[in-house]
């Protein structure tokens, strides 16, 4: 089984993923549920934020960092950053 491209063509405005199908225009949350954008596209593997004023750059996220997809939102995973390394050894 092959899975599907994410390369995005201009005219396009869903995306399946393996997480569900992204649509242009969905919100994108944080694992604590703060708003972070809206999808503008899907580049590689990399979704694309709406950019929402002159001086904004594009933010964008990475696939791997989808939870979950649902009808109009895409919620990224808590990846436990904030323990990286702890009980680490040197």
């Amino acid at each position: 089984m092959t899975s599907p491209s994410t390369q995005s063509t201009d005219d396009e405005t869903a995306w399946a993923t393996a997480s569900g199908t992204i649509r242009k225009g969905m919100k994108v949350l944080a694992p604590d549920g703060a708003l972070l954008g809206t999808v503008e596209r899907l580049q590689g593997e990399e979704v694309i934020l709406a950019e929402h004023g002159p001086d904004e750059r594009a933010s964008f996220i990475a696939v791997t960092q989808i939870d979950g997809v649902s009808e109009d939102t895409v919620l990224l995973t808590d990846r436990g950053d904030a323990t990286f390394g702890v009980g680490a050894e040197p």
